[in-house]
């Protein structure tokens, strides 16, 4: 079993953001990473989150989320970085939709073939906000569109399961609301790694503490330090690595797909 990191680029973070802290330093404008998760397993090819819409900053977004700019990793968008590893859309076969913010599901439309797994309480309260035209700043009607377009197969997380084994070593953690109405990670047991992806239920190592740290977007309070909780107890049992959603620092030491995997 193999998993790759897929580097697709970054998130210029300027002006105030929920994201980075304001006492943020560094010489270069402050940026998150974008990033997606394969992994080749005995169930099938099974992606972890899609990222951004592929023409993002083409007038797929609405104005005022590109004064953030999305900039594409020098490697490609998504679909790229598959192709750089031999793997076509058709080929996979699962993807986990962490959950449905721009940064995160703008791909998911690409995989038609796939099963799609999301929190149900996610998916119901984005279809509805879309409806009524009450769709929240971090999700984009482009995005929506694309899913009904594409009849996206949603298999849906009910609040009530916890986790969901798709074969022996690779869970889907269902966290709850928090950062956002309903939050998916996923448990990577590998023959010699072991990490749980979560990401933006926490979106660093900042954030993660302990204490665990309140961000600047947080849908569900209680939820979301719960959640943490939740992710320190089960990595610590399962001696994993937490890979966090938005930790430009952890990130640059991953291994990235168009150098290896993890095994």
């Amino acid at each position: 079993m193999k998993l790759y990191v897929l580097d697709l680029g970054k998130i210029i973070m300027r002006g105030e953001n929920p994201v980075i802290s304001a006492d943020h330093d560094g010489g270069e404008e402050p940026a998150i990473p974008i990033h997606a998760f394969l992994l080749d397993t005995p169930a099938g090819k099974i992606l972890f989150d899609t990222g951004c819409h592929p023409q993002a900053m083409e007038g797929a977004w609405p104005a005022q989320m590109c004064t953030n700019p999305y900039v594409p990793g020098e490697g490609g968008k998504l679909l790229e970085r598959l192709e750089q590893i031999g793997v076509k859309p058709e080929d996979i076969s699962i993807v986990v939709a962490s959950h449905l913010h721009l940064d995160h599901a703008g791909g998911i439309y690409l995989f038609p073939k796939a099963k799609v797994y999301v929190q149900q309480q996610e998916l119901d309260r984005v279809l509805h906000d879309a409806a009524t035209g009450t769709l929240e700043v971090f999700c984009v009607p482009c995005d929506v569109e694309n899913w009904e377009k594409t009849g996206v197969k949603w298999e849906q997380v009910p609040s009530d399961v916890r986790e969901i084994q798709l074969c022996p070593g690779v869970s889907i953690l269902n966290f709850g609301p928090g950062h956002s109405y309903g939050m998916l990670g996923m448990y990577v047991e590998l023959e010699n790694e072991r990490f749980l992806l979560a990401s933006d239920a926490v979106y660093s190592r900042e954030y993660y503490g302990p204490p665990a740290k309140l961000s600047g977007a947080v849908y569900d309070k209680e939820g979301y330090f719960s959640a943490i909780e939740y992710i320190r107890e089960y990595a610590q049992r399962r001696q994993a690595e937490v890979l966090f959603g938005h930790d430009m620092e952890q990130f640059k030491g991953l291994k990235k797909s168009d150098r290896g995997f993890y095994e």
